[in-house]
């Protein structure tokens, strides 16, 4: 090629042509440095309370049940477009929020019957105190779209790991939660863990039953007020599978402490200048 243009082009033709190619090299180079895509279900660390998090992706997924399918509140079903985040790969587990309570100065919540145990979730506890710790973990409490997500993927699935009701995916119909992890088959398509079961799970939203038919198709918020709070994936206490489907939505004031209510964080990386 640096043959032909030196004998059609000239010497001219040709310091333009070193010119583009030197241009093109410096492009590639350019690209070469630039930061490779994160990959879906990529692992991160939370350095303030050593939690790990699962990366999910931009992009557009389903939301909500069609309309012969699901429960109050769940419909209509649509496309809702979220930025990307971090989801812990588990729930927040006993040890974790000890160590929040010492270096905040609170108290633990009220002991479960079955005692503390370090890994396994955290319960009893209200949604405000999820809340406290997701900001002082540099964190925050899931919005119900980011929950969904992280749970159901883009495939628009019933359960975590699929359409159909497995009773090995996850800790239910016992009288106790189990250490997080504990079901790996129940693994979300991110690898969330325990999305289904084990405990119910604080989302940041207030719960308003009509709130799908006029909220926003992008980064949906919530609702600015409500009495009641949403919980999201079902417990070690219930065996009936409608509960676990990742659409459905619990709810309770919240001041609600329950030996099955527990949660897990989100986490967004800080946008760069």
């Amino acid at each position: 090629m640096a043959k032909w243009c030196n004998c059609l082009l000239g010497m001219g033709s040709l310091a333009i042509v070193a010119a583009a190619v030197t241009m093109l090299a410096a492009g590639s180079a350019k690209s070469a440095d630039a930061p490779a895509a994160i990959a879906a279900g990529a692992e991160k660390v939370n350095v303030k309370d050593g939690a790990t998090m699962v990366y999910v992706p931009a992009g557009e997924f389903t939301m909500g049940s069609k309309d012969n399918e699901g429960d109050e509140g769940e419909h209509p079903q649509r496309k809702v477009t979220l930025d990307a985040f971090y989801i812990y790969k588990t729930e927040v587990t006993v040890a974790q929020y000890r160590r929040f309570c010492t270096a905040t100065k609170r108290e633990m919540p009220p002991e479960p019957a079955w005692k503390w145990t370090e890994d396994r979730p955290i319960v009893n506890v209200t949604w405000s105190d999820a809340n406290d710790y997701a900001q002082w973990a540099g964190a925050a409490l899931p919005t119900e779209a980011q929950w969904e997500k992280a749970a159901r993927g883009t495939d628009g699935r019933l359960y975590a790991w699929g359409n159909k009701w497995a009773e090995d995916t996850s800790v239910h119909s016992v009288g106790k939660t189990a250490p997080v992890g504990s079901c790996p088959k129940g693994a979300s398509p991110y690898g969330a863990l325990d999305m289904t079961g084990n405990v119910w799970e604080w989302c940041a939203d207030w719960y308003d039953p009509d709130y799908y038919a006029t909220s926003p198709l992008v980064n949906p918020p919530g609702p600015k007020t409500g009495t009641t709070r949403v919980l999201r994936g079902g417990s070690w206490g219930f065996n009936v599978p409608e509960f676990f489907r990742v659409t459905y939505r619990n709810r309770c004031s919240p001041q609600c402490k329950y030996g099955d209510y527990g949660f897990r964080c989100v986490y967004v990386e800080p946008a760069k200048p």
